[in-house]
């Protein structure tokens, strides 16, 4: 699974690239989800100038659901929460997402995640560059745990 985080704001989007993003649940900057690497492979290609998105570890999964994970309702995920739905830690929800087996829209958690500006920010060249000219927009390669970290 990928987890796509919106790093750019509302002004001069194409209305093609705002859809998308709506698509995408992205409404507003540093907001992240978490969604299937199949059948978003065009979508994310079309908002890659206003995101950055890459694969997610589990532990990382576990650690964003922990923190800024919510219910409808605006409530944290609690133990109790958990127990109700039979799983044990956050890292057994997040294995199930990541795995498919379970989805965080049946069991009643946003898919929304909102995160904080990175720590220490986008580091020297800043937001408006690609990944290959060592910025945060584009794909990540190597993953966007770190970036995600940052931002917790």
């Amino acid at each position: 699974m990928y987890s796509v985080i919106r790093i750019r704001g509302l002004k001069h989007v194409r209305p093609e690239n705002k859809t998308a993003l709506e698509s995408l649940n992205l409404d507003r900057k540093n907001h992240c989800v978490v969604v299937p690497t199949k059948g978003y492979e065009e979508v994310l290609k079309k908002v890659q100038d206003y995101t950055a998105y890459g694969t997610i570890k589990v532990e990382t999964l576990a650690k964003l659901i922990q923190k800024r994970g919510r219910l409808m309702g605006d409530k944290p995920i609690s133990a109790e929460f958990l127990k109700e739905h039979k799983f044990s830690t956050h890292a057994d929800l997040a294995k199930a997402v990541l795995e498919g087996k379970a989805s965080m829209k049946t069991l009643g958690i946003k898919p929304v995640f909102r995160l904080n500006s990175p720590k220490k920010g986008y580091g020297p060249i800043g937001m408006k560059k690609p990944v290959q000219l060592k910025g945060p927009l584009g794909f990540h390669p190597e993953g966007l745990d770190a970036l995600v970290e940052q931002m917790m």
